[in-house]
């Protein structure tokens, strides 16, 4: 029964990620009210994504310099461009702007590898680039955004650096710690993964979702912006889906390929919803209208025939 439906969850993610959006928007006193403990939640969320990593099975199975730049290249270069493109285009607030691009520079997700295994690409990469990016986003993350926006909102870049290492590397070494200091209390939290992050980033979501809304003026002007920022949240989600054949014969390797548009496409952009909403509470609504693609990305599937029209 335990493991039926840690499987559930697993298979209907996106399901909870929508439903979470929904109550969020409905409810947005009670997110509101619950917007303080968004912060512990993330650090736990990451805590979490430290279970799933296995550093000697990673050192076993490294796969090369190449495929790990190219992916952070990826990650930290080309989408966030390629996301700030699109908001320059189509947008003129640059709350609404710095939203976007923040949320184009955030790592991984920690479920990225669990779904490069359910498409059958290669987990062990999906792992590395989940972990490298982890690493570097506390660095990469404020300058790139020092680059592109300067200091439009006038975030201190050392506040930034701050934030982002005490809520991603850091509860990552936690976990790893864990692991190898306290056996039974890591199998224990591991064997219930699937149940945890799902209840926890579903709540964490209501509650960004919902405290956002609740400072969004729904204005014409605001109902435009919302329609854009989701077209280029979307536009984020999936546009690498379009060059998985080329990247893929890059590589000489389909599930090289596919593990590297996944671990690019799915971003922990809860990280920028939460330290948003602490700086400039209007920029965080752009990420968390990033959740509403998240939804689809999250959902095997729409993602599954993506993947199948894109190999053609």
């Amino acid at each position: 029964m335990y493991k039926e439906l840690n499987n559930l969850l697993s298979k209907y993610f996106g399901l909870g990620v929508f439903l979470a959006i929904i109550l969020g928007f409905k409810f947005q006193y009670t997110a509101f009210s619950l917007s303080p403990y968004g912060i512990f939640l993330l650090f736990f969320l990451m805590f979490l994504s430290g279970f799933t990593i296995d550093i000697k099975q990673l050192k076993q199975n490294f796969p090369g310099f190449k495929p790990l730049l190219f992916t952070n290249f990826l990650i930290f270069i080309l989408s966030p461009f390629v996301v700030w493109i699109f908001a320059k285009l189509l947008l003129t607030d640059d709350q609404y702007i710095y939203g976007l691009v923040f949320s184009a520079l955030t790592p991984a997700a920690a479920v990225a590898p669990f779904f490069t295994n359910h498409y059958k690409a290669d987990k062990n990469n999906s792992f590395l680039f989940l972990i490298s990016s982890m690493v570097l986003s506390p660095i990469v993350i404020p300058l790139i955004l020092l680059l592109l926006m300067g200091n439009n909102l006038n975030i201190p870049s050392i506040l930034l650096f701050k934030d982002i290492l005490i809520l991603v590397p850091l509860p990552i070494l936690l976990s790893i710690l864990i692991r190898k200091f306290l056996p039974v209390i890591f199998n224990f939290i591991k064997n219930s993964l699937p149940i945890l992050n799902f209840f926890i980033l579903s709540t964490l979501i209501f509650i960004q979702f919902g405290s956002s809304f609740k400072r969004l003026p729904l204005g014409h002007a605001d109902i435009q912006n919302i329609i854009f920022i989701l077209l280029i949240s979307f536009v984020q989600d999936f546009y690498l889906f379009l060059f998985l054949k080329p990247i893929s014969s890059l590589f000489k390797s389909n599930e090289t390929g596919l593990s590297m548009v996944i671990s690019t496409s799915m971003k922990n952009i809860a990280i920028a919803s939460t330290v948003l909403l602490l700086y400039s509470p209007k920029a965080a609504i752009a990420p968390a209208l990033g959740f509403v693609a998240h939804s689809v990305l999250f959902s095997p599937f729409f993602v599954s025939k993506i993947i199948k029209k894109s190999k053609c």
